[in-house]
């Protein structure tokens, strides 16, 4: 019988065998993963089936991120006044925000300096028009939450910004259930959405950048991050509906105040990179809108 051996330094030598992947002993070690990670912060280039091994066997590491993220959620700061939802101005464009701790306003005092808050002021003043703008998020929201809501009301939407994947990260969610969740939040927004709207998928953010995580945690959340990132790009680059926007290089920039880390700049950051891209969204979606009425015209 062929088997393939993996030995990880975090614990395990795998073998594969017919039916899947096997562990054999615990032979912890002080090491990180040997032959798979460089000797800096991101893992170095794995097969797509070698990293799927390698989140496997992390995800105990994984979970006690997560239970970690929870007590940090429970405990940080979050906007405590009600949102407006509008900014005043003709012709508005009309947006929808599904996501986690990012639409949330994580590290926060108040509605108008969230991403969300930012963006739709961004896209308003940018082209000199009014916004309006809803939202669908929760703290823990995954892409499997959102793909089995049975509709997502969002008929009166010109951009769709989806913003999930913190949840997804730390619960090592398969590469094949992303992209199958990703499809399916496509397929809903298609079919109880205008003809002309366009959705707009965000990168994860580097979350390790923003708490002390250990070495090894570093890298196995920066490896996820970039298998589901990836995915989603590739899933994007194949819609003409749908774009990605990978999140920016944060450290571009002044990000504290007093020696403090400014959450509200990095919110207006990441807002003005969300607005570019809805903006294009929405140029894309006027030329879309002319060809069809020279179309109709022809015909008739």
């Amino acid at each position: 019988m062929s088997r393939s051996y993996v030995h990880v330094q975090f614990g395990m030598t795998a073998r594969f065998m017919p039916g899947g992947w096997h562990g054999a002993g615990t032979e912890w070690s002080a090491e990180l993963v040997r032959g798979f990670f460089t000797a800096g912060d991101r893992p170095a280039t794995l097969s797509p089936g070698v990293a799927a091994v390698l989140i496997l066997l992390a995800r105990p590491v994984l979970r006690l991120h997560l239970a970690l993220y929870k007590l940090d959620v429970r405990r940080a700061q979050f906007p405590v006044d009600n949102p407006e939802r509008v900014i005043p101005g003709p012709d508005p464009v009309r947006l929808m925000f599904i996501g986690d701790v990012t639409v949330s306003g994580y590290g926060v005092l108040h509605q108008g300096m969230t991403t969300v808050a930012k963006t739709a002021r961004f896209v308003a003043e940018t082209c000199g028009r009014g916004c309006s703008w809803t939202t669908i998020s929760a703290n823990d929201l995954t892409a499997a939450r959102v793909a089995k809501m049975s509709t997502l009301d969002a008929t009166p939407v010109d951009v769709v910004l989806v913003m999930l994947g913190v949840p997804d990260v730390l619960l090592a969610t398969s590469t094949n259930a992303w992209k199958s969740n990703l499809e399916t939040i496509l397929e809903q927004l298609r079919n109880h959405t205008e003809p002309n709207r366009r959705v707009v998928f965000a990168g994860i953010p580097p979350m390790v950048d923003f708490r002390p995580v250990p070495p090894l945690g570093r890298k196995m959340l920066r490896l996820q991050i970039d298998r589901l990132n990836s995915v989603t790009h590739e899933l994007a680059s194949r819609a003409p509906d749908v774009s990605f926007v990978p999140f920016p290089d944060w450290r571009v920039g002044d990000m504290y105040v007093q020696d403090a880390f400014s959450w509200k700049s990095l919110h207006e950051m990441w807002a003005r990179v969300l607005a570019a891209t809805t903006l294009q969204a929405l140029t894309d979606t006027n030329s879309d809108r002319r060809e069809s009425g020279s179309e109709n015209l022809g015909a008739s």
